[in-house]
């Protein structure tokens, strides 16, 4: 989950995400993340948010991701 930013505030969320929430994945968890991924091997990343794609570092997470060869999963609300 790489934060709650949305835009949308759905009442079923699950993570209560909505355009005035704040709280987003900074860019070194992504690189923690990253670096996981590569020492660990794990073959699938499992991208969700609020909207992962409001994240300002999301291009450069799967970007980064895409270079380990891991199968990239991006949920995402479509709109």
């Amino acid at each position: 989950n790489v934060g709650r930013l949305c835009n949308q505030a759905c009442k079923h969320c699950h993570v209560d995400a909505s355009p005035k929430r704040t709280e987003i994945m900074r860019r070194e968890t992504i690189d923690e993340i990253l670096r996981v991924l590569r020492d660990f091997k794990i073959p699938t990343l499992d991208i969700t948010g609020g909207a992962p794609e409001l994240n300002p570092d999301f291009r450069y997470f799967v970007s980064e991701a895409g270079k380990l060869n891991v199968k990239i999963m991006v949920r995402h609300n479509l709109t």
